[in-house]
């Protein structure tokens, strides 16, 4: 008999994870999975939806998880000076706190910069493509400027989505990323149009299954923030 992997312990005031990106780029489909895989870990966790869909896009992570049940409660942005406080304040003790995000904007009357400023872990979504090789630029640039005023910054981390397997691009961007001192996750979210692929799920109850490509990118971030 398979014994359960460990799931790693957070700290007494948790931990506090967005994740940035174009839109389009899978990361309220993942956030629903990933809240369901660590609810299923035994680990407390909570969203913030600060997202506004694009036209061709589905429905917000909070009108997801009002919808069916993800496991985990998700709550509507705040005003965006207080979007840090109420990350604070909700996140789960020993838990996650993840933040969705709309599509990747650096101003500075946005919520992106406050979004980046009150969490622990910055997760960019990002589709293999040279376009989108440069946003991870954008994203570091702005971690930075806030590191330069003494706000607080987030570790980064960039997890590729919406790939193709069958293609070599991938690798590529990969080791083009990783060359240029970025740290990019071992899993990918992986392109599929399949009735029952992830990119159909929105709105219908979630399974979580062992072994999956969301199983192991639920567990590959909990290992990262942890840490």
């Amino acid at each position: 008999m398979t014994k359960p992997r460990p799931v790693p312990v957070l700290p007494a005031q948790g931990r506090r994870i967005a994740f940035v990106g174009k839109g389009g780029a899978g990361k309220s489909t993942m956030l629903a999975h990933f809240l369901a895989y660590w609810k299923s870990y035994g680990v407390p966790c909570i969203g913030i939806d600060t997202d506004v869909p694009g036209e061709d896009e589905n429905g917000t992570l909070y009108e997801h998880a009002q919808v069916v049940d993800l496991g985990a409660p998700v709550y509507p942005a705040p005003g965006i000076h207080q979007i840090r406080n109420e990350a604070v304040r909700l996140c789960p003790e020993k838990g996650l706190c993840v933040l969705d995000t709309g599509a990747w904007e650096r101003k500075k009357d946005g919520p992106h910069l406050s979004v980046l400023s009150a969490v622990d872990l910055a997760v960019l979504c990002l589709q293999p493509t040279g376009n989108e090789v440069q946003r991870a630029g954008s994203v570091l640039g702005a971690i930075e400027s806030l590191s330069a005023t003494g706000a607080r910054a987030p570790e980064l981390v960039i997890l590729l989505t919406m790939v193709d397997p069958s293609t070599a691009t991938p690798d590529d961007v990969d080791t083009e990323l990783a060359e240029a001192g970025y740290t990019v996750l071992r899993n990918r979210y992986e392109l599929s149009n399949a009735r029952n692929g992830y990119a159909q799920s929105w709105g219908k109850p979630i399974k979580t299954k062992p072994d999956t490509n969301m199983d192991k990118m639920a567990r590959e971030i909990l290992d990262v923030v942890a840490r």
